[in-house]
Parts: C-alpha cells; structure tokens; sequence
C-alpha cells in the first residue's frame, strides 16, 4: 500500500525550485535518505577530470573581443563577432558541465547569547560625545583624535567576544623568534600563490614612474591639500576642488615620506599603487568564502592583471579606495552571516566606517550592507535567528558610525559642501 506521508516527485520539484524553502528541501531530502546509510560530506574542492578547455576557449575569445575594440582598432565588428563565439563557447562549457558552481562553505550553528560589557559601553558613548563636539571646526586635533580612538577602542571592548590577550600573541611570537630552527611548509598551493603574487605585483607597479606620465589638474589639486597638511592644516574634509575625503591626503604624505619622493606626482601614483595591491589579498579571501580557494586564486589574479583595476591603481587619484575597503567589509559580513560570530561584524563595520573616509561614491555601501541584511533575513537560512541577525546589524551599524564620526560632524556643520561633490556629478548642480 502506498504511504501517503512519503513525498511525491512533484513535492521534490517544489523544494529543489523554491530556493526560500531551503529547510523544507533539506526536510524532504531527509525523508528520502534511509538513516542507516549518512551521506560523507563533499570533499572541499573537487579535483578537475579533464581540462576545461571549452571554458578555456571562451576566456581566450573574450580576451581577443577586448583586444579588437583597442587602438588602433577602429570598427567594432570584430569584437562583436568574438565576444558572440565567446558566449556560444561558454554556453557550451556549461552544457557540458565544465562551468559549475562550486559549493560554498557549510553554515556553522552557535547559540551566541546577545552580551554586551556595560562599563566599556558607557565609556565609549561618552568619549564618543566628547570627541563628536571636538571635531568642530574641520580639524584633526591631538586631543579629538584621542578621545576619537579610546571611544573605539572601548566600544570594540564593549562587544568583542572572547578575550583579546595581547600579552598573549607577544609571548608566542618571542617564543618563535627565540626558537633555534624555525619550520616552515611550502606546499604547490603555496607556490602558487606566491607566483600570482608577483605577477600582480609586476602589473601594479612596473614602470610606476613614467606609467602613466603625465599630471593634471586634480593631481595638483590633491598636492596642494597635502601641503596644507604639513602647515599644520589637519582637516577631516578638504573642501577645495569640490570637496573630498581626507584618507588619501594622509596615505600620500605617509608614503612622500617613508619613500623620500616629496610631494610629487610619483607619491600620489606610488600610495594608489599600493592601496590596489593591499585589496588584493581581501578579494582572495571573499573568493574563498564565497567558494573555495581556486574561486579566490582566480578572483585575485584576475582583479590583479585586469585593465581598468590597474589602470585606476596607477593614476593616482581616488578610485582604488572604493574596492580597498568594500572587499573586507563584504569579506567579514558574509564570514560573520555563515559563522554567526560577532567579531566579524565588528570589523565589518570598521571597514565600512573607514571606507567612509576614502572615495564618495562609498556612501551606497551602508545602504547595500542593509539590502544584504534584508535578503538573508527573508531567506529560509536564517530561520531562528532574525532577532540575532538585527543584533548583528546594529552592531555594524554602530561600528561604522562611530569610525565615521568626524565626517558626521562635519557633515552636520556643512552639508552644503559635504554633499557638493555628489550633488554636482549627479545632478546640474555645478552648471
């Protein structure tokens, strides 16, 4: 007789296409499966049968539709022409199952209680206050900055789980220098890597002084607002040439000076150089997250050696910034949404905070972080959990405030030329 309780093939269909009912498939995969015979789990990477060399064929066909829409390449029909056998070639990598989705990495259950330390806490409000009325007037000043930092600091204090034992990391690292031998692994992975390490490395910053060659008026721009620095002018918003973010004027006179270049061009080229090859690292890790460590070798090579991240990275000016800082906020918020660890939305939120200070179209990032919160929330993934998904939210949300603070300030004393940049690129503000 036929067991009316057991699903039916069209059940089976309903869970595998309602990606929202994720723990009513998992439900109905469990019924399936006879609880004698577990399944092992997947391996973490699957080894590669044959060589991909459909997948293969359509990069390199996409590679030559690029090639041909360059100088002196003047008719587009060519580069039409590839880029349509590149997508034929990659639809049929895909029909012949050389194109798949690697598995990302399984959720981790915690039963994380909402704790908070109450003295750090307070502590942090009110340095926080107290810094907030200081940073009046559009200057870093010793004492703002100091009340700035210890009113993070003790916020990080405030929600940081576990204990931060920095004694701790101290005594092992002497321990290791001490050591007589040292060990150290080298593994074909590690080679690797340190081969796709150079090679971005040679794409970054080859010929850096005459590549690109020439200045112009932002340059200039910039070069004068790190000038002001060095009289004493220490603003957390340089209002000349529209209006902009202080991080890259404090980067570039940092580098004048550890690299002895002054306040040239080739300090402005040098400082964006390396703020694109520091993202790097953080594209593999967010590749790795999502997938596994080939999906973040190849994130991070291509980020590396692709046209316009380089060519960003090599003219000096703000653009790097926006990746530099929404690779490690977004690296930390899906880390911290799979292994429901607090810490991760804490630096997060940091992350996101200091991005604040670096490249204005940066202000969509907070709203894009909350549409990212909206859809785990609405996802069967985070079924038991929402309550502690908003926990997680303000955290982050007050992490990146707190680092935003002097902005805020400003902001709040003068909107008109905080918002002028924007508002001129957007709208007809500047006609």
């Amino acid at each position: 007789m036929m067991n009316m309780e057991e699903p039916s093939v069209l059940d089976y269909v309903k869970a595998k296409l309602r990606f929202w009912e994720r723990g009513r498939q998992a439900d109905l995969l469990r019924e399936e499966t006879p609880p004698s015979a577990p399944k092992e789990p997947p391996p973490e990477e699957a080894p590669l049968r044959r060589l991909p060399w459909r997948a293969l064929l359509a990069l390199g066909l996409a590679l030559l539709a690029q090639r041909s829409f360059e100088h002196p390449h003047t008719s587009w029909r060519p580069g039409l022409l590839f880029y349509f056998l590149a997508f034929s070639a990659l639809g049929w990598a895909i029909l012949h199952g050389e194109w798949p989705l690697t598995e990302p990495p399984a959720d981790e259950e915690r039963d994380e209680p909402f704790t908070v330390r109450l003295l750090p806490l307070v502590f942090s409000l009110v340095l926080a206050l107290a810094a907030f009325l200081d940073f009046g007037g559009n200057l870093f000043t010793r004492r703002n900055v100091t009340l700035w930092l210890l009113a993070m600091a003790s916020f990080f204090g405030a929600f940081y789980l576990g204990r931060l034992d920095l004694r701790a990391y101290r005594d092992r690292l002497l321990a290791f220098l001490r050591r007589e031998r040292w060990q150290i692994t080298i593994t074909r992975w590690t080679l690797l890597l340190l081969a796709a390490i150079a090679l971005v490395s040679f794409f970054r910053l080859h010929n850096l002084t005459i590549t690109p060659a020439e200045p112009f008026s932002d340059h200039a721009e910039k070069i004068l607002d790190i000038y002001d620095i060095t009289q004493g002018w220490t603003r957390i918003f340089f209002p000349r040439n529209t209006g902009r973010e202080g991080f890259q004027m404090y980067w570039t006179l940092l580098i004048a000076r550890i690299f002895g270049t002054g306040l040239s061009f080739l300090s402005l080229k040098l400082g964006t150089a390396l703020l694109g090859l520091f993202t790097l690292p953080y594209i593999y890790l967010l590749g790795v997250e999502l997938g596994n460590r080939r999906v973040g070798l190849l994130a991070m090579v291509f980020a590396g050696i692709a046209y316009w991240p380089n060519v960003i990275s090599r003219v000096g000016l703000r653009f790097p910034l926006y990746p530099l800082f929404v690779a490690p906020t977004f690296y930390y918020l899906f880390r911290g949404l799979r292994t429901q660890n607090r810490n991760d939305f804490l630096l997060a939120g940091l992350f996101l905070g200091i991005g604040l200070h670096g490249y204005s179209p940066f202000r969509i990032v907070p709203l894009v972080v909350v549409i990212a919160f909206a859809l785990y929330l609405l996802h069967a993934q985070s079924r038991g959990r929402r309550l502690q998904a908003l926990s997680w939210l303000l955290i982050l949300a007050m992490t990146s405030f707190l680092v935003f603070l002097p902005l805020a300030r400003y902001a709040l004393e003068r909107p008109d030329l905080f918002n002028y940049r924007a508002l001129s690129r957007l709208g007809t503000l500047e006609r």
